[in-house]
């Protein structure tokens, strides 16, 4: 009995949920695949035990009243720690499997991307990767609506639904024509004030990297003018190479035109300026196993890149 009413109290909350995200009885009742008169009936059961009314009649539908809209939070809550649970205890006996989504920006696909796929192969063959390379911005979106379990960003500050785990600092040096600046091995030191009169090709406002570089430019008193807004950074070296424009980003954006002589490095300030990049979920989410082991996998991975060299950061984790 006590089995029977722990699973009609959890319909009855899961059909809370579904009435307050379509904010119609009849299309919750749509979504869930039972008759209306059933789920009418179990929000009445719902309000019954609550002692108050969780929603108000309107001409298009349902709203929640004040006393429902405190209800949705812990409801959430709830069904969240109850799958949460279920998932763990089904874990406990069966190999980690099922479909996770990383995503990760270009300059960290570039370096890391074949390697972190080999991880997967060999280290959890069950699970099925998906891996994203997309804009620190896009990433961020997709985090927020939960449509990736994971995502590399740089260090964006206390964010109440993201948990994070730092991963490393990067440093962002200023790319110009080859024998402008310095070579791979010897960054010429550029004063940040100088930076004001060049033209700069960098990423949209939208994009991470661009508010990192602002912020920390301004920080040194110095400022930037973009001449182009360049989204697509798997051109930046070239464009910089043929003498279009100055670029601020990590070392591994052009690493290759770098180390081919195409284009020349200089550190911005003595100090340099650097972001600091973190591996990202949504706290509010269900965390699976299958995304744990993909967690800890990609932190094993990028962590092993720097210490062979084979990433230019300083690891932080």
């Amino acid at each position: 009995a006590e089995r029977l009413r722990g699973t009609a109290y959890r319909a009855r909350l899961r059909g809370f949920l579904k009435i307050a995200e379509t904010r119609s009885i009849s299309r919750a009742a749509e979504s869930l695949g039972i008759a209306q008169p059933s789920l009418s009936q179990q929000l009445l059961r719902l309000e019954d035990e609550v002692g108050l009314s969780l929603f108000r009649r309107t001409p298009k539908g349902v709203d929640l009243t004040e006393g429902g809209r405190v209800f949705l939070e812990h409801a959430r809550q709830i069904m969240n720690a109850t799958e949460q649970a279920i998932e763990d205890v089904r874990d406990l006996t069966t190999d980690v499997s099922g479909e996770v989504v990383l995503a990760v920006p270009y300059s960290i696909s570039k370096v890391a991307g074949v390697a972190l796929v080999e991880a997967f192969l060999e280290h959890a063959p069950q699970v099925s990767l998906r891996l994203v390379e997309a804009f620190t911005g896009q990433i961020r979106g997709w985090l927020d609506l939960g449509k990736v379990d994971l995502g590399i960003l740089h260090d964006m500050g206390h964010v109440r639904h993201l948990s994070a785990r730092r991963l490393a600092s990067e440093e962002l040096f200023l790319f110009g024509p080859a024998g402008e600046f310095g070579a791979v091995d010897e960054p010429l030191v550029v004063n940040p004030a100088d930076l004001s009169g060049l033209p700069m090709l960098l990423p949209g406002p939208q994009h991470g990297l661009r508010q990192v570089i602002e912020q920390e430019v301004a920080n040194l008193g110095g400022s930037i003018r973009v001449r182009v807004e360049l989204d697509a950074m798997s051109h930046l070296g070239e464009l910089v190479g043929r003498g279009h424009g100055y670029s601020i980003a990590p070392m591994t954006v052009v690493i290759d035109d770098l180390v081919a002589g195409r284009v020349s490095i200089g550190r911005i300030g003595e100090d340099g300026i650097s972001r600091r990049l973190s591996l990202m979920r949504n706290a509010t989410r269900v965390v699976t196993h299958a995304s744990v082991r993909c967690e800890d996998l990609t932190a094993k991975v990028l962590l092993g890149l720097i210490a062979k060299g084979r990433w230019p950061a300083n690891a932080e984790a």
